[in-house]
Order: structure tokens, then sequence, then C-alpha cells
């Protein structure tokens, strides 16, 4: 499902050289997927960030800016040309937790850092800084098949930044989600298959990790659109723990997007 809203943020959170327009709406998109592969096998796949290329060809240079918690950091990628728009480039915040039911909450935020200026108008350098401007990703139990098969769903909103005019954002978008949810979990189905675990390694590096009072040893992270993070060690705060309260430890809860993640339906592949 594609929706056109506008920046949701709030005016403190938005880029200094880049003010909001209170007109201009950008895509939002919201869809979900079916994986044929338990959750421990999807989580433990998606948070190697060696295998992004497998899945995700829209992100093709990223790293870790600043480490802000164990479960949260400040994150950079690139994106590559997309039809006729040139590459951008994301500063996005990233913080991670696990529900009680051992689901993987991720959520993300355009923001900017000190160490990754960006160019802001197109045609002022190579690349253009894009923002991924709040987002929620569940890796979850299919509730179908819990044992054998794992739920991704997301809902990603975006501005493609470098002052596109609305046409040109509305033709680049349409043409994007008409195939690229779809090859993103295509890919990650069909790559999961063949992916073998170095379960040793990364039970060893996850020990000192795992031993934090209120924190999950469980590996996480993904790379998305327009951010890439991954907590190979885990460190993930666990619901239900007296931590989770902490008011500095997450910008928002997963509510303000989703009450159901079963309310979608637009894409299943």
């Amino acid at each position: 499902m594609l929706q056109w809203m506008p920046d949701s943020r709030d005016e403190k959170d938005v880029e200094s050289l880049c003010p909001p327009n209170p007109n201009q709406e950008y895509p939002c998109l919201k869809c979900y997927s079916t994986i044929d592969a338990p959750l421990d096998t999807v989580c433990a796949f998606l948070s190697n960030p060696d295998t992004i290329p497998l899945y995700n060809e829209l992100v093709v240079d990223h790293c870790d800016v600043e480490e802000i918690t164990p479960s949260s950091k400040i994150t950079w990628c690139k994106m590559p040309k997309v039809l006729f728009v040139k590459p951008r480039d994301f500063v996005t915040y990233c913080s991670h937790r696990w529900r009680s039911d051992g689901t993987q909450v991720i959520v993300n935020q355009a923001c900017e850092h000190d160490d990754m200026p960006g160019v802001m108008k197109e045609g002022q350098g190579s690349v253009c800084r894009g923002f991924a401007l709040r987002g929620a990703n569940f890796i979850s139990k299919d509730p179908d098949d819990p044992n054998h098969k794992t739920r991704i769903t997301m809902l990603s909103h975006a501005n493609p930044g470098g002052g596109m005019p609305s046409w040109a954002m509305n033709t680049a978008v349409n043409g994007v989600v008409q195939v690229e949810p779809f090859k993103f979990f295509h890919n990650i189905n069909e790559s999961i298959c063949n992916y073998q675990k170095e379960t040793e390694k990364t039970q060893s590096k996850m020990s000192t990790v795992g031993s934090t009072k209120g924190r999950s040893k469980k590996p996480a992270g993904i790379a998305g659109i327009g951010f890439a993070c991954f907590w190979p060690n885990g460190g993930g705060l666990r619901e239900g723990d007296n931590t989770m309260n902490h008011p500095q430890q997450d910008i928002w809860t997963d509510a303000d997007y989703i009450d159901d993640d079963e309310d979608y339906d637009d894409y299943d592949s």
C-alpha cells in the first residue's frame, strides 16, 4: 500500500539545512511478506551485513556513524541511481528491541550528524542527501506456521531530497514500488534457503552482550529503504524489562505506526 503523507517528525528533529514544507507530501510504503524459514534463521541472516547484496540492491555502501546505546545507533548508507534519480545517501537513527512474543522491532528516523554532512540540492554534488523520514520494521513468527516461517512487516516513509519536483517524485516512486518490494522479499526468501549460520562464532561474540542485564543476545538488524543497521552480537532491550521504560531509549514506539501487524495485506510474495 502506498500513501502520500507530510513529514511527521517534530520540528526540532528536522534538518537545519532543509526546512520542512508543510504542503509537501512524501511516499509512505506499507508491505509484508512470509519467509520460508524460522524466525531465528531469518534474524541471523538479516543481522549479517555481508548478506545485503543478496537481497537489497538499493544499498551499495553503509557504515555506523555513532553508537548511542547497545541497541541504538546513527548510521549512513548510500543508494545507487534509480531510474532518473541520481545516487542518494542517508543519515538515519536506528533502534531495536524485542517484544515478549519474540518479535524483533526496528524503528528508524532521519537525522543529522556532524561527521556526515550532505549535499541538499540536486546538481551540487555526485550524491544528494535523502531522508528515511520515519520507519518501523517487524520480524516475527508467522501466525499460520510459527515454527517454520517468518513474517516481515515494513513501513517506510521517505523523502528523496534534492528539491525534486512533485511530478518527478511521483514518477520515480510509482516505478520503484511496482518492483522493489517484490524483489526485496523474493531475494530474502531465495537467499536464506542457502544461508548457513556460523553458530559457534556467533555465540562466542554474543556472550558478553548477552550478560548485560535486560538485554537480549539475539542478533538483529536489516537493510531497508534509506538505512542499514546491524547488531550481530545482540544488545536489544526485552519488552517487560524495567529498562524498556527509560525515557531516552526510543524516540517513539511502534504503536505510533502500527496497532496490529496483521493489518498489512498489500504485498505478499
